[in-house]
């Protein structure tokens, strides 16, 4: 594994598994088998939240009016007006080429992740393989959604949190905001970092500021933008809960929490043998993540129509955990 061949040979495996695995639902094509278990109304294929990603690149295009772009989905443009300049007819390939392209950037920002949490290439190699080959990537990534671009831009700001490029961060997170919401998960995980690692309290404090301004700053300008279009609001509700206690629900979710999930618990379940092999300011940011990500899918359940792609997120935190149980559990008869 340490010959420069052989880390040719899996780095290239793994381009090409981006690439496979993603393919059968690429534009929604949903290849052989898998068309019989895709979402439908009425019989006919569902694009579901992408129908108002493709309206917004035909808006940046000249071609339709914004009011076909409903609220929330109106306060996420940067994604549909990237794939507005590309030479792609289709609008939805257009999205999709962006997603496979944040696909790749996201592995690489996980390679070097994984890298600055102490993982050898071999290690490193196997949490990319853990996140290419799974449910989301292969089920949601290049089907018109915007996750696989916010998931890019969550890596980018994992890592950059564990290499502490505060100003960096904070410019990935405005860069996040009008790809989606969900980039605010960042901001606890960053704050229990500097913390864990003894930072001051100015520091924590101002760091902490700076990231909320970054998250709140794009996100006012984009709402006074859009004011003339009303608000939104995601709103709890009993209703909203009970509809989303459904089998197709609760299963897209734990195939989204995957196998880095399931090793993750079994870290938990092992965490008082692992900790003391793990630094606190790797580990504990990692569980924040987790944490967030969890109140997020609650969150999700009480307001929105709930489904893998609130679990994805996750990933980013639970596949370290997933190689610590390889490296330390499995791998070793005992630890050293």
């Amino acid at each position: 594994m340490n010959s420069m061949s052989t880390r040719h040979f899996w780095i290239t495996i793994l381009i090409l598994a981006v690439a496979l695995v993603s393919f059968p639902r690429f534009d929604r094509q949903d290849l052989g088998p898998i068309v019989k278990y895709t979402g439908k109304i009425e019989g006919e294929q569902s694009f579901g939240d992408a129908v108002f990603y493709m309206s917004y690149v035909e808006y940046f295009r000249g071609d339709g009016p914004i009011e076909e772009v409903h609220l929330p989905f109106r306060y996420r443009p940067l994604i549909p007006f990237i794939a507005s300049l590309l030479p792609i007819e289709s609008t939805l390939t257009a999205i999709n080429v962006v997603n496979l392209a944040a696909l790749y950037v996201t592995v690489l920002f996980l390679f070097m992740f994984l890298e600055s949490l102490g993982f050898d290439f071999r290690f490193s190699i196997l949490g990319c393989f853990l996140y290419t080959v799974s449910f989301p990537v292969f089920y949601m990534s290049t089907t018109g959604y915007l996750e696989a671009c916010i998931m890019c831009m969550l890596t980018i700001g994992t890592y950059l949190i564990f290499k502490e490029k505060w100003l960096l961060l904070a410019v990935a997170i405005a860069v996040g905001v009008p790809i989606k919401e969900v980039i605010a998960l960042l901001i606890p995980v960053a704050v229990v970092y500097l913390w864990v690692i003894g930072s001051s309290r100015t520091k924590l404090l101002s760091t902490a500021l700076l990231l909320i301004l970054a998250f709140v700053i794009p996100t006012v300008l984009i709402k006074t933008v859009f004011i003339g279009a009303g608000d939104f609001y995601w709103i709890p509700s009993i209703s909203t809960l009970l509809d989303n206690m459904r089998i197709r629900a609760m299963l897209s979710l734990f195939l989204s929490f995957g196998l880095p999930g399931i090793l993750s618990i079994l870290f938990l379940v092992r965490y008082r043998r692992l900790s003391g092999l793990i630094e606190r300011r790797l580990l504990m940011p990692l569980v924040t993540g987790v944490s967030v990500t969890v109140l997020l899918i609650i969150y999700s359940m009480l307001t929105a129509y709930t489904d893998g792609r609130f679990a994805w997120p996750m990933t980013i935190f639970t596949i370290p955990m997933a190689l610590w149980v390889m490296r330390y559990g499995l791998f070793r008869s005992k630890i050293a």
